[in-house]
C-alpha cells in the first residue's frame, strides 16, 4: 500500500502526475478543486496507489512524493 505526498508549497499545478498516471500508472490520480499558489489545481489520489512512482519520477517542481505505508 502506497501514499502520495503533494507539497501545495513547490506543486505549480501543471497536472503533469496526474497526465502520467492515468497513461501509464494506475489512474489514481486526479486534479482537485485546491487551486495552487500559481493558479493551478492539485492532485489529489482518488483510489489506492499501487506504487508506480510516475508521477513522483516525472514531477518538474519535486512536488510529489510516493511513500510505501506499512500496516
Amino acid at each position: 500500500m502506497y501514499q502520495v505526498k503533494v507539497d501545495p508549497k513547490l506543486c505549480n499545478g501543471c497536472l503533469l502526475c496526474v497526465y502520467i498516471c492515468n497513461k501509464r500508472g494506475g489512474r489514481v490520480l486526479n486534479r482537485s478543486r485546491t487551486e495552487t499558489l500559481l493558479g493551478g489545481y492539485l492532485p489529489e489520489c482518488r483510489e489506492e496507489c499501487i506504487g508506480c512512482r510516475w508521477c513522483e519520477r516525472l514531477c518538474p517542481d519535486f512536488a510529489i512524493v510516493v511513500e510505501e505505508v506499512k500496516e
